[in-house]
């Protein structure tokens, strides 16, 4: 027969097994790995086929081409208020399944006063892409460069009027009152129109406007290349090295110091777990090491610009500082 154990020594030994048990699970439960359980909805804040739209749905076409999710993820579009809608639905479903593209143009909306949200309330993911600002003409327009526009502008500023995709304050907005006033035109001087609804190119096409403030990404590049505009300036500091982008001059090469850059991003709900955080970024980290992006980017004219969340929420903050100033200069910062 076996010895027994005291009634006290296996009770002791009895809790030890127990609180082991306990605290191994609980180290599991810490150290998982997170991962989506239900399908991902990409959310466009904005109309289809805008640059929010376009750049949601070659990321998650990407992804599910790449099989780099287990789940399914898909575009749904929520437009309205330069971006305001569609954070808000994003805060409100406060779920790590819904996800978000995002550029400057959200630093700018919500500098403007648009949202009820700012760049605090939600998660920065990863940043992707940088998509340069530019102004365009059509390609029967009497200007070939872009000092001659600036000049003819300064002398009649009435006859001119713009359009961009952004409501005043927006990216595209500020950016031409930038470059404008860098060229000595009052900005009260200056007739900008929004087109939300198709981003300006139609009504630049169509000749009820005479120029479009705008981004590579927005379908500009197409439209130059099948003889419809003129690109008379990309706002990037140097040109841009890729073999159909490098023919488009610089605005700081035509003696402008105007530098305007979209970074293109993915924004998550502002609950969200380190894990959570760590996954889509391994995600967005793959994308954009992919060679299918690499096209991607070739294809939009977008520079590859990438940063994990930490260095992206940084990037934010210094961004926020930044656009504030001149926001504040416009006299467009919201009170």
């Amino acid at each position: 027969m076996k010895p027994r154990l005291p009634i006290s020594l296996a009770l002791f030994m009895l809790v030890l097994v127990v609180v082991g048990c306990s605290n191994e699970g609980t180290v599991d439960t810490e150290t998982s790995e997170w991962k989506p359980e239900k399908p991902v909805e990409m959310v466009a804040p904005a109309r289809a086929g805008g640059g929010w739209d376009t750049f949601a749905r070659v990321v998650s076409n990407a992804i599910m081409e790449q099989g780099l999710m287990d789940q399914t993820i898909g575009v749904v579009n929520k437009p309205g208020g330069t971006g305001a809608v569609g954070w808000a639905y994003i805060q409100n479903v406060n779920d790590p399944h819904h996800i978000f593209s995002t550029s400057t143009t959200m630093v700018f909306s919500m500098l403007a006063g648009n949202s009820d949200y700012n760049w605090d309330d939600m998660t920065p993911i990863a940043n992707l892409a940088a998509d340069y600002g530019i102004i365009a003409v059509r390609a029967d327009a009497p200007w070939e460069t872009l000092d001659e526009f600036l000049q003819d502008y300064k002398e009649n500023p009435e006859s001119i009027t713009v359009v961009g995709g952004n409501t005043p304050g927006g990216f595209d907005h500020v950016q031409f009152i930038s470059l404008a006033m860098e060229a000595g035109i009052p900005m009260e001087e200056i007739t900008y129109v929004t087109d939300q609804s198709s981003g300006g190119l139609p009504i630049l096409l169509n000749g009820t406007v005479d120029v479009l403030s705008s981004k590579l990404g927005s379908g500009a590049v197409a439209q130059h290349r099948a003889g419809n505009i003129k690109i008379l300036a990309v706002l990037s500091e140097e040109r841009l090295d890729s073999e159909q982008l490098a023919s488009f001059p610089t605005a700081v090469e035509q003696g402008y110091d105007t530098v305007f850059v979209n970074w293109r991003g993915v924004y998550g709900p502002g609950d969200m777990t380190d894990e959570q955080v760590a996954y889509y970024e391994r995600v967005m980290r793959d994308i954009s090491e992919s060679e299918q992006f690499a096209a991607i980017r070739k294809q939009f004219g977008w520079d590859d610009l990438f940063m994990g969340s930490e260095e992206y929420t940084e990037f934010i903050r210094q961004e926020v500082e930044t656009n504030s100033a001149i926001m504040e200069k416009l006299g467009l910062l919201a009170k």
